[in-house]
């Protein structure tokens, strides 16, 4: 499939039909929200938020369906960053348990977190698992800021043009922490593109899947924009 575009189609039918070889996995796959205790509370902006995200269909989320077999197509050399909430967590530890593979929890720490506390702990956490095969790629020589666990950021800016879009910032890290220089970032849930301008931005390939026609579109042209800002700065 070709390289540096986000293609209009499902996860599972690339799977099933590629045989290249990709680096490296960063994904924001639909999240699993039960009885609204994933983090979203539906009062004031909160339901705003949700009912976006039932709008584009990421307010579910089949595990099984998808993260078993995006795993095994890394076969020995798994190297994936997956964004999540607190239902989907023990379940990514036990595909690691199962797959023998080392894993990590990182977290995204909201500074504005919807204000609710009535009957659980303040929402202020997503979480990300980082799934590894032991030996695959991973770059310990850059600042100790990259390999931070804990990244604050400020979330639903009026800036994002997707509800769950997360920061370039810090999918470049992933990326410049896990994936070779020339290397493949496969993005199977890309919405708004982001992972793909990370991977540009940093001098690696991405493959990216979406199946939201309307994110597909919005997705190659935030790519396309930030290819011709590179070669842009060659010049000057």
């Amino acid at each position: 499939m070709e390289t540096n575009k986000t293609h209009h189609v499902d996860a599972l039918e690339f799977i099933k039909s590629f045989d290249g070889k990709v680096d490296l996995i960063v994904s924001d796959p639909p999240y699993e929200f039960q009885a609204m205790g994933g983090g979203i509370h539906r009062i004031g902006r909160g339901e705003v938020k949700y009912q976006n995200i039932i709008d584009i269909e990421t307010n579910h989320f089949d595990f099984d369906k998808y993260i078993p077999p995006m795993l095994s197509m890394m076969g020995d050399k798994v190297n994936a960053y997956f964004f999540c909430n607190k239902t989907l967590v023990p379940k990514y530890l036990t595909e690691a348990v199962r797959g023998g593979l080392h894993f990590d929890i990182l977290c995204i720490r909201k500074t504005n977190p919807i204000p609710a506390k009535n009957s659980s702990y303040c929402p202020e956490l997503e979480y990300i698992i980082f799934l590894r095969s032991p030996g695959v790629y991973f770059d310990g020589s850059r600042k100790l800021q990259n390999y931070k666990k804990v990244f604050d950021v400020n979330i639903g800016g009026e800036e994002n043009i997707h509800p769950n879009q997360k920061p370039v910032e810090l999918i470049r890290r992933f990326i410049e922490n896990s994936c070779p220089i020339g290397g493949v970032v496969f993005d199977p849930f890309m919405g708004s593109g982001t992972t793909g301008v990370a991977a540009v931005q940093t001098g690696r390939k991405f493959i990216g899947c979406e199946i939201n026609p309307k994110f597909v579109e919005m997705s190659n042209t935030r790519t396309a924009t930030q290819k011709n800002q590179n070669n842009m700065s060659k010049f000057i």
